[in-house]
């Protein structure tokens, strides 16, 4: 945007652990300071070894004023942060909002101070409309989207532009921790034993944060097993895959691995969920939650279908085609302005009058 001012931002991270909802956060920080905005990102945790950060970093013990930079704009980026951004920013404060914690399933005993930290009278930053519009339900908050930044080497390569048709033992792609129940990995990995007891031959590959467990091997044991790796070489694997299962719960916010495997070209069988239906309903094929027959049907239609596997991986292309770095960055600058002109104010009469 011509004459868009510079600004400087403050983002406060719990930890840095490799997660997507951290990388988006780091990313954006990337974004905003090859514009010339002056980015701090602010951890508890040290800086992240598994990502190679551009942005100004700091790591605290605390939460302060006399720790967090002064900065137009100080960012909460987790419930237990909304407080303390309140407590050390200089000037305005914002929550980015990836997802509601208190739908989470592992931390019901947070539940209720997690609802009182969303009742902070902050402006959010949501990663998908569906949570704005429960955050002004509910808690009476403004938000604004800020789109999620795809990377370059998410792009299909010469090899997978190439593709025309599943491979014939197909790559089967199932992303995200078996310990967060409401990412549906149980019910992917069920599928999976479905198609197998049909008789059709796959691979399975699966990308964890952490390492494979008993009691997912339990159920099916992937052919290849990749975990805590940086995102350009997930990426890679991505590419290689045939089709992507995607079965979170409602809890999702957004869902960054569908958004991914459309950029690498890599059709997706995702639930049916709001998340879902907000941005990858065109492209995607839905099937219920925790429906792992749906799932296994709905992938054997695909895998049986090279036509509607190259549409679907056709159409997922042009739904990762509106997540430039660009647009991501401008949506975030919009955004932070927002936030820091103090816009987002409900207009009292008084103020409409002035």
């Amino acid at each position: 945007m011509p004459g868009q001012r510079l600004f400087s931002v403050s983002y406060l991270l719990e930890d840095t652990v490799l997660f997507g909802g951290v990388k988006v956060i780091l990313r954006q920080a990337d974004l905003l300071a090859a514009q010339g905005h002056d980015i701090t990102i602010v951890s508890r945790g040290p800086r992240p070894d598994w990502y190679d950060l551009k942005a100004s970093f700091r790591q605290v013990d605390v939460f302060s004023q006399g720790t967090v930079p002064p900065s137009d704009v100080t960012v909460a980026t987790y419930w237990t942060t909304i407080g303390p951004a309140v407590t050390a920013a200089h000037r305005a404060v914002a929550h980015y909002c990836q997802g509601l914690e208190f739908t989470y399933t592992h931390n019901r005993d947070d539940h209720a101070a997690i609802e009182a930290a969303y009742r902070t009278a902050i402006p959010a930053l949501v990663v998908s409309a569906h949570l704005g519009e429960i955050l002004a339900k509910r808690f009476d908050r403004p938000s604004r989207v800020v789109l999620q930044p795809l990377e370059s080497f998410w792009k299909p390569g010469l090899r997978r532009g190439l593709v025309r048709r599943p491979a014939s033992a197909p790559r089967i792609l199932v992303t995200g921790p078996w310990e967060g129940d409401w990412k549906g990995v149980r019910t992917a990995l069920e599928a999976i034993r479905q198609l197998r007891a049909s008789g059709l031959i796959l691979e399975v590959v699966r990308i964890s944060q952490y390492e494979l467990t008993d009691a997912e091997a339990d159920v099916l044991e992937a052919d290849e097993y990749h975990h805590h790796i940086k995102p350009d070489a997930v990426a890679s694997i991505v590419q290689g895959c045939d089709l992507l299962l995607a079965p979170s719960w409602e809890q999702e916010g957004f869902g960054l691995p569908v958004l991914e495997a459309f950029a690498a070209g890599v059709p997706v069988i995702a639930s049916d969920i709001k998340a879902f239906r907000e941005f990858a309903a065109g492209a995607a094929m839905l099937a219920p939650a925790q429906d792992s027959a749906a799932f296994a049907s709905a992938a054997r239609h695909v895998l049986s279908d090279s036509a509607l596997w190259r549409q679907m991986r056709r159409a997922g292309l042009r739904v990762a085609d509106r997540y430039t770095e660009k647009r991501a960055m401008r949506s975030a600058e919009e955004s932070l302005e927002w936030v820091a002109s103090g816009e987002w104010k409900p207009q009292t009469t008084e103020t409409r009058q002035g």
